[in-house]
């Protein structure tokens, strides 16, 4: 498995955890499959985050 592949999945991994296996907002109510609003991108972009964080990866600014 290449490097880019391990990202791809772990990625997919984080995302499917945020809106498959807890797909429930705080009230109870499940996500629209179509439609996310900025809070729940916010959950998602967390998720990805701390997945790669969990996995040694770093979100880094390359400058040029």
């Amino acid at each position: 498995m290449t490097e880019s592949d391990k990202i791809r999945k772990i990625i997919e991994n984080a995302v499917e955890s945020a809106f498959v296996k807890f797909p429930n907002v705080e009230d109870g109510r499940t996500w629209p499959p179509y439609y996310k609003e900025l809070a729940e991108c916010k959950t998602v972009a967390t998720a990805v985050l701390v997945a790669l964080e969990k996995a040694d990866y770093k979100i880094m600014r390359v400058l040029n």
